[in-house]
Parts: C-alpha cells; sequence; structure tokens
C-alpha cells in the first residue's frame, strides 16, 4: 500500500505512447453503468491559468505546521493546515502539467523548456517534503486524522519513511533537464539532400506511399540517410542518458537499471527475467503472423493519408461513442465541451501522443501530435480510450494510480472494439482501416518485445557504444521479423530506434505496450461472438480500482493473462483463423493487384509491373479495366513516370495507336527506324522505329490500324516492352517473352 500511494503521490503526469457531441440521427446512448461519478472542473481549459508552483512558500508552511505537532490541543489546525498543503501540492502537480503541455506544443522553444524544468523541479521538492511530513504528523499527538485517512498498513508505512537522499534528487534533477535538450533537438526538423532535391520524412512518405513516384529501394535509401542523420544527432545524448540512469538505478541500490524501471517505474508484477519467455514466443509465434499480415497488401486509398488532425478524427468518432456505451459518452463530451485536448497539426509541436491529468481541476488532458496518416485517427481512439479511465477514476491525493500495462489495455481495446464501427466510419475502406487497425496491434506486441530486448541489451552492457547499439537493433530487426538479413530495411532499423521518443523519455516502457495488446485481443475475440458483451467486460476491466496489478486484474476480470504459458501461440492460431490468413495468402498468390486482371491474361505481366513501379493505377474499387480505351493523359502519364518525370498532364481524349508511338519516340527520343515502315497502311516513321525494336509487330495481313484506339491493356504492353528495349527497367520475369502483337481480340 505503501509504494502504491507514493507511486500515486510522485506521478503528475500519465504518459502513454484525443463544442458538444452528437450521437447519429435517432441514436439514444446505450445505458451501462460500470463507473463512480467523479468531480470535474467546470472551467474551460483556456481558463486554467499556468502559475509557477511556489516550493519555497509551501516548504515554509510545511515548516510552520510542523511547529504545531508538540500540542494535541492544535489537532484540528494540524489537520486544516495539512489539507491545505495537500491541495497546494495537487496544485503544483497540476501546473507541471501545464507546463509540459506547454513544452510540448513548443518543443523547440528554450524558454518552455526551462518553464517545464522549473515547475517540475518545484512539483518534486514539494513531492520529497510531504512524506516526510506525514511522517512527523503521524508520529506526532495531532495524527489521529491522518492514521484514520491512510488506514492501519499505509499508516505504518509512513510511519517509518526515510527521506531520498540528496544524490537521488540531484539525478533526478539531470535527467529532467536531458529530457529538456532531447525534446529540443528531436523537434529539429531533419531534412537530407537526395539527387538534388531535400527530403524530410513527410515528404518521404508522401511520394512513396501516396504519389507512388518513387520505388521500395529509393525509399529505403532516403530512409536511411535520414535515419543516419538523426542517429548521429541523438545518439550521443542517448548515450548519457543510459549513463545517467544507471547512476540513478545505483543510488536506489538497485544493480540494474531495467530491475529498477520494472519494479519501481512502471510497478510491473514480472520481472525482466519473466519477461524473456514472452519475449520468445513472440518471436516464434507472433512475428510471422505479423510478417504474414503485412504480406496481404492493403488496397490504396486516401483513407490512409487523409487529415485527421483536429476535430476531423473526433468529429468521425463521435456518433459511434455513445453506441457503445453512456459513459463513454460522458466522457467524450465532457472532453470536448471543456477544449481538453490538443490535437492540431502544428509544426512546433513534439513527436508524441499522451493523456496526462490536470489534479487540481479533476480534468484529464488529450495531446497529440499529427502524423499526417491513419496513425493519427488511430491515435486519437487509443488516447480517449486513457481519458475515459482518467475521467472515471478518482484522482485524490490518496488515490494511487493504476500499472502502466493495464492502462494501455484501456487504450488498446477500445481501438480494437471501436473497429466494429469502421465500415460505418470509413464506408467502403471500413474493412481495410479494420485490417490496418489489428495489424497495428500485432505489430505492437512484436516492436514492445523488440524494444524491450533492445534496451535490456542497452543498460546490461558496459561502456556501450553507439555502433553496438546499432548492430544489436539491426540484429533484433531481423529475429523479430521487422527485416531479412541484408536487406536495405535491416540498415534502417539499425539506425532508426532514436525516433521512438520512448526509448528516451521512457525506458523499458514499450513492453507495456505488447503485454497489453496481447491482453486487448481478448476482447476483439469476444467480439466476435458477441459484441456488446465484448464492450462490457472491457469496461468492467477499465473500472477495476488501482489495487489490482497487471497479471491480476485479468484474473479479476475471469480473462488469461497474456503472461500465461502458451497464450500466445493460441492467440497467433485464432488470429489466423479469424482473420483467414492462410487463405487470404493463397488467394494473394492467384491474384493480381487487379480484380480484373487474371494473373493467367496475357497482359498482367506488364500492367502489374507498371502498376508496381507506380505508373498506372486502377479505380477506386481496385479494378484497371484492361479493354477500355486509353486517354491521352494516362498514356503520357505513364510514359512520363516510366521515364522518371512527373506527369501534369490532364487530357480526356482517347489516343489512337499512332499518336501513342509517336508520343514514345518522342518523349524516349528513340532513334529514327533504319528502314522503311514493315505495315501495310502506314508509312509513319515512330511506328517503323517501334517495330524494329520488336515491340509491335501489327495484325494478321500486316496492318496496323494506325486510326484505331488504343486499350488500356495494349499501351502496358507497348510501354513495357519499349522501356525494356531502350533499357529504362529490367527484362520482366514472365513466362511469355514472346513478342507482343496487337491483337484486336486480346482484352
Amino acid at each position: 500500500m505503501g509504494r502504491k500511494l507514493l507511486a500515486a503521490l510522485m506521478a503528475f503526469t500519465i504518459l502513454f505512447s484525443l463544442c458538444p457531441t452528437a450521437l447519429a440521427d435517432s441514436q439514444e446512448p446505450r445505458q451501462t453503468a460500470f463507473f463512480t461519478s467523479q468531480p470535474h472542473t467546470d472551467l474551460d481549459y483556456s481558463e486554467m491559468t499556468y502559475r509557477r508552483p511556489d516550493a519555497k512558500a509551501v516548504l515554509a508552511e510545511m515548516e510552520g505546521l510542523r511547529g504545531l505537532l508538540d500540542g494535541v490541543e492544535n489537532a484540528k489546525a494540524v489537520q486544516e493546515l495539512f489539507g491545505v498543503l495537500v491541495n497546494r501540492y495537487m496544485e503544483a502537480q497540476t501546473m507541471a502539467a501545464l507546463a509540459e503541455l506547454e513544452a510540448c506544443r513548443n518543443a523547440a522553444g528554450s524558454q518552455a523548456a526551462q518553464e517545464l524544468e522549473a515547475a517540475y523541479n518545484a512539483c518534486a521538492a514539494i513531492a520529497d517534503a510531504l512524506p516526510p511530513l506525514m511522517r512527523d504528523i503521524l508520529n506526532s499527538p495531532c495524527g489521529d486524522f491522518l492514521k484514520e485517512q491512510l488506514g492501519a498498513l499505509t499508516a505504518a508505512y509512513y510511519m517509518q519513511y526515510t527521506e531520498a537522499p540528496a544524490r537521488q534528487r540531484e539525478l533526478t534533477s539531470q535527467e529532467t533537464s536531458l529530457m529538456n535538450e532531447y525534446r529540443r533537438l528531436s523537434a529539429e526538423p531533419c531534412v537530407v539532400e537526395y539527387f538534388g532535391r531535400d527530403w524530410d520524412m513527410q515528404a518521404l512518405n508522401q511520394a512513396f506511399y501516396q504519389e507512388g513516384s518513387i520505388n521500395a529501394d529509393t525509399y529505403a535509401e532516403i530512409y536511411g540517410m535520414i535515419a543516419q542523420e538523426l542517429n548521429e544527432t541523438l545518439g550521443s545524448l542517448y548515450l548519457r542518458t543510459v549513463r545517467l540512469r544507471k547512476n540513478i538505478a545505483s543510488a536506489y541500490g538497485y544493480s540494474d537499471y531495467g530491475e529498477f524501471a520494472y519494479r519501481r517505474l512502471y510497478r510491473r508484477d514480472y520481472s525482466p527475467a519473466d519477461i524473456a519467455s514472452f519475449r520468445e514466443d513472440v518471436k516464434t509465434y507472433i512475428a510471422p503472423l505479423n510478417t504474414a499480415l503485412h504480406a496481404i497488401p492493403r488496397q490504396k486509398s486516401d483513407v490512409f493519408y487523409s487529415d485527421y488532425s483536429g476535430e476531423i478524427a473526433l468529429d468521425l468518432i463521435a456518433p459511434y461513442i455513445g453506441q457503445m456505451s453512456s459513459e463513454l459518452l460522458e466522457a467524450f463530451t465532457y472532453m470536448r465541451e471543456h477544449h481538453l485536448y490538443d490535437t492540431a497539426e502544428s509544426a512546433d509541436k513534439t513527436d508524441t501522443g499522451f493523456t496526462t491529468m490536470l489534479y487540481y481541476y479533476g480534468a484529464p488532458f488529450l495531446f497529440n501530435a499529427p502524423a499526417h496518416e491513419l496513425f493519427d485517427f488511430t491515435s486519437t481512439v487509443h488516447e480517449f480510450g486513457h481519458y475515459n479511465h482518467a475521467y472515471w477514476s478518482p484522482s485524490g491525493w490518496l488515490n494511487a494510480v493504476k500499472s502502466q500495462d493495464v492502462m494501455e489495455v484501456h487504450s488498446q481495446g477500445l481501438e480494437l472494439l471501436l473497429s466494429h464501427y469502421y465500415p460505418d466510419i470509413f464506408g467502403k475502406d471500413g474493412q481495410a482501416v479494420a485490417d490496418y487497425q489489428i495489424t497495428s496491434l500485432v505489430e505492437a506486441i512484436c516492436q514492445g518485445a523488440y524494444y524491450d530486448e533492445l534496451q535490456q541489451y542497452v543498460y546490461s552492457a558496459k561502456n556501450v557504444t553507439l555502433q553496438q547499439i546499432n548492430e544489436k537493433a539491426r540484429l533484433l530487426s531481423i529475429d523479430y521479423g521487422f527485416a531479412e538479413e541484408d536487406s536495405p530495411m535491416a540498415h534502417v532499423y539499425g539506425l532508426s530506434w532514436v525516433q521512438v521518443s520512448h526509448n528516451f523519455t521512457q525506458p523499458f516502457y514499450y513492453i507495456s505496450y505488447g503485454v497489453s495488446a496481447a491482453g486487448a485481443f481478448a476482447f476483439w475475440l469476444e467480439a466476435q461472438k458477441n459484441y456488446f458483451n465484448a464492450v462490457d467486460n472491457y469496461l468492467a476491466y477499465t473500472a477495476l480500482d488501482a489495487s489490482y496489478d497487471f497479471q491480476e486484474s485479468f484474473a479479476a476480470t475471469g480473462m488469461t493473462s497474456p503472461l500465461t504459458d502458451g497464450y500466445l501461440e493460441k492467440l497467433a492460431q485464432t488470429l489466423r483463423q479469424e482473420l483467414k490468413v492462410e487463405q487470404r495468402l493463397e488467394e494473394l498468390e492467384n491474384a493480381t493487384v487487379f480484380t480484373d486482371v487474371s494473373a493467367d491474361s496475357w497482359y498482367a505481366p506488364y500492367v502489374l509491373a507498371l502498376a508496381e513501379m507506380g505508373c498506372v493505377d486502377g479505380d477506386e474499387n481496385g479494378a484497371f479495366h484492361p479493354g477500355d480505351n486509353a486517354a491521352w493523359d494516362m498514356a503520357m502519364g505513364a510514359l512520363l513516370a516510366i521515364n522518371g518525370q512527373k506527369p501534369e498532364l490532364e487530357d480526356s481524349r482517347t489516343i489512337t495507336r499512332l499518336e501513342f508511338c509517336q508520343m514514345i519516340v518522342e518523349v524516349l527520343g528513340i532513334p529514327a527506324a533504319q528502314g522503311s515502315s514493315p505495315f501495310t497502311d502506314t508509312d509513319d516513321s515512330s511506328v517503323a522505329a517501334l517495330a524494329e525494336l520488336g515491340v509491335i509487330s501489327g495484325y494478321d495481313g500486316g496492318a496496323f490500324h494506325p486510326d484505331g484506339e488504343l486499350t488500356r491493356a495494349e499501351l502496358c504492353a507497348v510501354l513495357y516492352k519499349t522501356a525494356e528495349a531502350v533499357s529504362l527497367i529490367d527484362q520482366p520475369e514472365t513466362e511469355d517473352t514472346e513478342e507482343f502483337e496487337m491483337d484486336e481480340n486480346a482484352a
């Protein structure tokens, strides 16, 4: 009890890793009653004014209280003054949280960072002074009221309390300074030059995922350059942080920082040694599943790279929260009505998402920095899972905080359960988004184990170097299936671990994402049988009080702990069955990227090759329409793309066979034909040039039909074979390498 209360006293920020709402028309909230109402302020966030905590004044008031402890006649005055001091402490926690929010909004600003450090140090000074004051009160004639408030067990703990040495406080202050330095460095833009163009991560992702203007190898090369730059910038700071944290662990009597973090920081009911078998099961069962899920291509859709910042994601979520639970709706409505969230786009924000508690006001606050993709939507849902828990949890000074692992189940469980409504939220893309959500949490299990094993290595090694960390990260990326041996992505993984903020700000936290994601899937599996039973089980789990540790929480709700032997093996098997993974992979082998392009069609190798290079695409339903007439803009766009240029033409006129041949010869600069045209109905030099290259051979009887309309399939075949002939691309891997003949019936 004392350990948990002390954690509550010291934890003033809950970090994890968002106008009134309206239900869908005529949809009443689904009434639930799992939580107990808590007091919350009526103030808007804009009315919550930051004031730097005055630690000196509070400490002076504490000393004044000590002067009253000798006389039992002062008991009432002591009780009243202690209540004031506790309120001062809660206010200091809140001011530190407000300072952190401002620092995260203005990550590059030195003033915001300095204010955060000052607020944190002031709050820490008050927090350090409060337990010894409680000890002195309990051991005085005036201590009966506090014994009654604490209970016998907790009172006994604080009656024996010993202050933290000055060395511990100094090291903690140094850690805060390093984290402020990290926030500043990580907020600075990282731009690299590649063939005359400046690239950052946003431009790189847009070019690869949205525009398709670069291939996977180019993406990996540029990503590697960015990762190298960040690795060099942040790596030395990370090594300094590791050395400091080893000293912190030693100052608290721990020989290993991992053990210190597991036990003292995160209150886990398992040790680093215990989690080793979990990590091995992840490698054996979950990592192959993750690889298989990523092998199933997701359909091309703007839904994955749309804007979800600000109110957008919240507006999408709003109609469905109440359909799940009236209590979820109450928390959601309070958050929006009082503007207790910041999910807006800003170049100045630090790259993170978290939920913090403003204890003085009884108000949670949700923060997220948009990443310009669907992740922003799922992050909003994730953080609202934390927000809902914080809204319903007691926030008084005597209330302990829950295990971090338990709280991650709150967020990830909500992510999985809300996916039930994705067909309504995202329409035709609903299933694709649900697949993305599930795949993301399967990957979270792997990433949790990956980063935990990397950090176990870093903090246990003596005098570890940045090069050694990079190599270990590379090898682990192969072990966990993120990359293949000697692949460019393995090199990238060996560098890009510095891009994960938790490695700096919350070491050893990431395993929480892994074990909690594994546990959260229990609700999803139940939802496949009875959705609202699963929702109610989730709400009951979220409503558990803070006395339950991670493994205890599953037992309390009749579920199996994800750390139980055999759990991950069974989970992987069940997910494979529910998601029909093997069936979908088999279908993939026999299918193409387009719904109307069969693998055995004559034009499939050319269409699919050009599609993979981003030169052609299908419609919103995944169809290519190979027999339709090709338009001028499609022809020029594909031709420019394969030649490494950006198409800008908009012309929907049908292009003829002759016009396409002339376009190819002109754009690619193909030399004129040496001989005359082999066709009976045209002597055009462009047609003759392509005939000499072996790209076209016309129809039976020697005709070319120059004014005939060109189909989309024919366009792909002619363009691909031309590009191959002039060495723009490599020889395609197809069984049929016979010369292509324009055939009126081919399409």
